[in-house]
């Protein structure tokens, strides 16, 4: 008799606590299947079910659309905005979207499968805009909501207006709304080629933790995916909540739960080329470690043997040491330097030509980065280095970034500091012929990618055309290291993004060259040598024979550099 008297006092407060419980609904939208071709993302369709689940399990209803059209995503927030104004002004909403998102004109719009767009003006009609959402939800009048934006991958447009770095305009919320980026706005986030973005891993995982309010659950899930992926990626959130606090998963007054950082389940795989794992750092052999020398003399002698015996370019990479930057070994060979008078908008300055020969070396596969240069500042090399506060966004001096206002002689002291790592003085700058030889891969053409560059292809500035190549958009900025495809030699970002310093004193011509590649002196305060063109420059500046100098004590927020090494004596 009693275990049923307590059986029914169980079950009135479960209906009681269920009543008092408001009503939550969730609109979760992930569109990965866009009809136009080259618009196809991997993960927002996964990303979509994972939400779907992961607020299924906190007492959220969810309505789950996956590849929708313009017409079924209208239908969805105009349905979602009547759930909750029927649910009355205590009910929670949340959107969740994960697609393309395009910012035109500081509107944002959320691109719907079936968009069949060539301009903004085709985006102004066919995708919906962000406020026209949030409009259902504020006719709604209930008191907490959410929107999730994880649309902030590349714009899909050939042409379009947007902020600096790409992305998603902000918007500022409301009373009782709170917005959560993927990444700040104004950049972008990667969607990868695995089952889910860094994001919505991080959001999964923390969205079930009880006793963490709505603020501390998009907090941790910043910290979390700015771990994740280097410094690459920091989503973005801001929050017009008031009144009492929100727990998506429950607060009981208890503390909040140890943060929980996801590294494990982020790999470089879902990030641009070349970017890194936060815990690939943390997996890495100390350098002098037991056996580590030995492992990279190994590994060294192989990549450069293998460069001699033209094997592929897997095999002929190495690192020196765990803070080493990563080096491909160069075949020797000879090649025409400079242009052609041929060549399209060609440069006095890149002729005559003349056949160099280049002897076996190796060259970082990707320029110097942050991760690079603060390993050298730490361990004392590359003291007084004053790179970082000449560098004009914080975003630009993120671990995955190039260097940038980085003195000639800045450079040489991180040269000088890898040869402390090492027996000898291999490291060096590269000469210019090794480097445009290095960039050209084999090839004869303006670039290694023929003789035209799209945006695509590289970071330069697309809007203008080059031999009939096709007009695209650029970010505007710095990219992260290896974020283009490399060239034939396994090199990244040899045409635009960062100039690169190289060895050689500034000569007007080549008269009078011949023979084996060697860097041009002079002075000891010639201007030096840039190579590769930059992330501003248009097309013409960053073939693989154009050119330029710079004072060796000057800086510049487009010329940073990468570093070049010598075989070990036989």
């Amino acid at each position: 008799m009693l275990r049923l008297v307590l059986l029914g006092f169980a079950l009135i407060f479960t209906a009681l606590q269920a009543a008092a419980d408001p009503a939550r609904y969730a609109l979760v939208i992930g569109n990965s299947q866009y009809y136009q071709p080259g618009w196809r993302l991997s993960n927002p369709s996964n990303d979509a079910r994972l939400m779907a689940d992961s607020l299924s399990d906190v007492g959220f209803n969810v309505t789950l659309l996956l590849n929708g059209t313009e017409k079924q995503m209208e239908i969805a927030f105009a349905a979602h905005g009547a759930r909750l104004k029927a649910a009355g002004p205590e009910s929670i909403g949340l959107i969740y979207y994960a697609g393309h998102g395009v910012q035109s004109q500081g509107l944002n719009y959320l691109v719907p499968v079936d968009a069949d767009a060539r301009s903004e003006q085709d985006i102004w009609r066919q995708a919906p805009r962000l406020g026209d959402a949030l409009r259902y939800v504020e006719d709604a009048g209930n008191s907490v909501n959410f929107v999730i934006l994880d649309a902030c991958r590349d714009n899909p447009l050939p042409s379009a207006t947007r902020s600096a770095g790409g992305g998603l305009a902000e918007v500022k919320p409301a009373r009782g709304l709170l917005i959560s980026y993927s990444t700040a706005p104004g950049y972008v986030a990667y969607d990868g080629d695995g089952q889910n973005s860094a994001f919505a891993l991080a959001l999964a995982k923390t969205l079930g933790q009880k006793n963490l309010i709505a603020e501390q659950v998009f907090k941790r899930v910043a910290d979390s995916v700015n771990a994740a992926t280097g410094g690459l990626q920091t989503p973005f959130y801001n929050s017009g909540l008031t009144g009492a606090d929100f727990c998506f998963a429950g607060c009981n007054g208890a503390p909040a739960p140890v943060p929980v950082i996801v590294l494990d389940s982020v790999t470089s795989s879902r990030l641009p080329a070349g970017t890194r794992s936060a815990d690939d750092a943390a997996t890495a052999p100390e350098a002098g470690a037991p056996g580590f020398t030995a492992v990279s003399d190994t590994l060294r002698a192989g990549a450069f043997a293998a460069a001699a015996a033209g094997g592929e370019v897997e095999l002929r990479r190495f690192k020196d040491c765990a803070s080493c930057p990563g080096m491909v070994a160069i075949p020797a060979g000879n090649f025409l330097m400079g242009s052609p008078d041929t060549e399209a908008e060609r440069k006095t300055g890149e002729g005559p030509q003349w056949r160099a020969d280049v002897s076996l070396f190796a060259l970082s596969e990707k320029e110097i980065s942050w991760v690079d240069l603060d390993a050298c500042i730490a361990a004392g090399g590359c003291a007084g280095n004053a790179a970082r506060a000449e560098t004009r966004s914080a975003q630009w001096a993120m671990p995955a970034m190039p260097v940038v206002n980085i003195t000639w002689k800045e450079a040489a002291d991180y040269v000088s500091w890898l040869n402390s790592q090492v027996e000898g003085e291999p490291y060096r700058l590269p000469n210019e012929a090794e480097w445009e030889y290095a960039a050209r891969a084999g090839t004869t053409t303006a670039f290694n990618t023929g003789d035209t560059l799209s945006g695509t292809q590289a970071n330069f500035n697309a809007t203008r055309v080059y031999n009939g190549s096709a007009k695209g958009s650029w970010p505007r900025s710095p990219m992260p290291v290896g974020s283009y495809a490399p060239n034939a030699f396994g090199l990244y970002d040899m045409h635009g993004n960062a100039a690169e310093w190289t060895a050689d004193c500034w000569y007007s011509n080549y008269l009078g060259r011949s023979g084996k590649a060697a860097a041009m002196t002079g002075s000891d305060t010639c201007s030096r040598v840039t190579r590769g063109g930059n992330w501003e420059k248009i097309p013409s500046y960053v073939r693989s024979a154009a050119r330029d100098a710079y004072p060796m004590s000057g800086r510049d927020d487009a010329i940073g550099f990468r570093v070049a090494r010598d075989p070990d004596p036989s």
